[in-house]
């Protein structure tokens, strides 16, 4: 990948990621998350998001549920691997990256208030092996910016 969309720069990435095994066992507190709408990334290091290293992209709309409440969901089944299966086949698929090396998965997230469009570009652009089909949607065209007031800092 040689250069990224105008609109991924608008972006505003937690930085640095953080190792979800940190918020598993609560060595960082859930509460440096966002409470608002916005997207995330699963990623099996810290550096620079590409398609060799996304894992998973996944949103959290803000209506129904913020960031922080999105992946509190991950952090708890990552606590409980043993537990009842979900219905949400990306974060089993997660699960079993995290079981299988707890040390090589990390979260970063941005806020914006067009979740869904940006999840569909960024499933797009990455490809990752977490997401499914159906989970694929229309987002921005590579030339295409996100109005500003679409964005917050997270």
């Amino acid at each position: 990948m040689t250069s990224m969309p105008a609109w991924f720069d608008q972006l505003s990435w937690r930085n640095p990621p953080v190792p979800v095994i940190h918020f598993v066992t609560s060595i960082v507190d859930r509460s440096i998350i966002a409470a608002g709408a916005g997207v995330y990334v699963f990623t099996s290091d810290d550096q620079a998001l590409s398609p060799t290293n996304v894992k998973y992209v996944g949103k959290a709309d803000g209506a129904k549920q913020t960031l922080r409440s999105r992946l509190s969901v991950y952090f708890r089944r990552f606590a409980k691997p043993n537990g009842k299966p979900t219905k949400h086949q990306g974060l089993e698929a997660l699960l079993a990256l995290y079981v299988a090396n707890p040390n090589a998965l990390f979260v970063r997230w941005a806020g914006c208030v067009v979740a869904r469009e940006i999840e569909g570009s960024l499933i797009a652009l990455f490809d990752p092996e977490c997401n499914f089909k159906d989970e694929h949607r229309l987002g921005y065209d590579d030339d295409e910016l996100i109005p500003a007031d679409y964005l917050y800092d997270a």
